[in-house]
């Protein structure tokens, strides 16, 4: 009902920008009004990581409304994912994932993807964890720092980054970030989804190793 406010909660949880809290702001006043916003450490956060969650819920499901006429159903049938000791072929999930991206989005939808690449993925994800495992959002871990995505799949947990390509050197540094992060959670292999916005964007899939962590990576 608020487009000012589903804005700044948006960049707030979505894009983790960083907001001072001025209660004197009239979108900010009214998130506070609402229970949705409040102060800590002058910052404007949301209340709760209980609300940032259905938040969060809220805004992918808009996401995957606005995209169900591409049925990414035909994509992300649960059936097509799980392996023997049930849990998730998850480099088979980020491959379609890329598939659906490739069909699906057009070069005049760049800033659309540009701006929900996260909700779009998580949106693609929900119907394949459905029931069976939950997706949890830049979880923090030690030294305050956070991993972009958690999937927990029956007994199986997967770490998933999201990355805007910045050139290699960047490339570079997220891959070294992605291995400590894999270490830290007692996993050997991770998973890494390249936003790649570049005019001459290749659509790939290649495997790394790491201080001997394996990732998965592919370019959208």
């Amino acid at each position: 009902n608020y487009p000012e406010l589903y804005s700044l909660t948006k960049q707030i949880i979505i894009d983790g920008d960083s907001v001072s809290y001025v209660p004197s702001d009239p979108v900010i006043s009214l998130g506070t009004i609402h229970g949705i916003f409040r102060e800590e450490n002058e910052k404007c956060n949301v209340h709760n990581r209980i609300y940032e969650h259905i938040l969060y819920d809220h805004m992918m499901m808009r996401i995957f409304r606005e995209t169900a006429s591409k049925r990414p159903s035909d994509y992300n049938f649960a059936g097509n994912f799980t392996v023997k000791d049930k849990g998730l072929d998850f480099e088979k999930v980020i491959l379609k994932f890329q598939l659906f991206m490739k069909e699906q989005f057009s070069k005049k939808e760049t800033k659309f993807v540009e701006n929900n690449g996260r909700l779009l993925f998580l949106a693609f994800l929900k119907p394949i964890i459905n029931g069976y495992g939950f997706d949890f959002k830049e979880v923090q871990i030690s030294d305050e720092r956070r991993m972009d995505i958690v999937v927990t799949f029956l007994n199986n947990k997967y770490v998933v980054e999201l990355k805007v390509w910045r050139g290699e050197a960047y490339h570079k540094k997220g891959l070294t970030q992605l291995s400590d992060y894999l270490e830290k959670q007692n996993i050997n292999k991770g998973f890494l989804i390249i936003f790649d916005f570049s005019k001459n964007k290749k659509w790939k899939h290649s495997r790394v190793v790491i201080d001997k962590k394996e990732i998965c990576m592919v370019w959208v």
